[in-house]
């Protein structure tokens, strides 16, 4: 696999933050006095937050709403640091950089915290740009239009990056909706498996290939 540019999800794949992604989805469920579900925490990593409170809690857009306030009340100045990069990740992103491959983000997370993190963990210096969802600004900050998935974040990125051809990039994720959203743009994808998806998930939904930790990351992209 001889790629060019190199996309990468963050939660899951690069950083270890169950502890506060599930931090701050309990305070904001509580806020609202609904017991969450721990036995499906675990899908709570991954998907747009939107989602997840209207699928697995059933919330109508107006709680929706008031979920997401609530949940970042708590992750936007303590959750998003109850997390850290996975062993061998920062290696893997030298290596991958020292062999001239474009590095990039592409999260459901706010665009905006996406970047606090990677700053804070010294992963930004690695990437030439960091994309994410941007639903959480007003109109009038938003210059390339709305993106709420995952899909709308590969789009923005092939497009502001002017990727043509999309045989010249991967996706490295951990979870199936990484996976089925670069597929619809026709990137090869590569499933890790210390993330937070199962290999079934994974193999599910369309991934290329699996890697066991970083380091098989790493050899699968310059080694192919």
């Amino acid at each position: 696999m001889d790629k060019r540019y190199i996309l990468f999800d963050l939660d899951g794949t690069l950083t270890a933050s169950y502890e506060g992604i599930i931090n701050a989805f309990v305070y904001s469920l509580n806020r609202l006095g609904i017991e969450p579900k721990a036995d499906r925490f675990n899908e709570v990593i991954g998907p747009p937050l939107r989602h997840t409170f209207q699928d697995t809690y059933g919330m109508s857009r107006d709680e929706i709403e008031k979920a997401l306030a609530y949940y970042h009340e708590y992750y936007d100045e303590k959750g998003l640091y109850e997390c850290s990069p996975y062993d061998g990740v920062e290696d893997m992103l030298h290596t991958l950089y020292a062999h001239d491959k474009k590095l990039m983000i592409a999260t459901a997370k706010p665009e905006h915290i996406a970047v606090r993190v990677a700053d804070h963990f010294g992963l930004s210096k690695y990437m030439c740009f960091i994309a994410g969802t941007n639903s959480d600004l007003v109109p009038d900050q938003m210059t390339q239009g709305i993106r709420t998935s995952k899909e709308d974040v590969i789009r923005y990125i092939l497009e502001t990056n002017d990727i043509k051809d999309p045989e010249n990039a991967v996706m490295v994720g951990d979870r199936a909706y990484d996976m089925t959203s670069a597929k619809k743009f026709g990137l090869q994808t590569v499933g890790v498996l210390y993330g937070y998806g199962s290999g079934e998930e994974l193999i599910s939904a369309g991934a290329d290939h699996l890697a066991k930790d970083p380091r098989d990351v790493e050899r699968y992209i310059i080694e192919g």
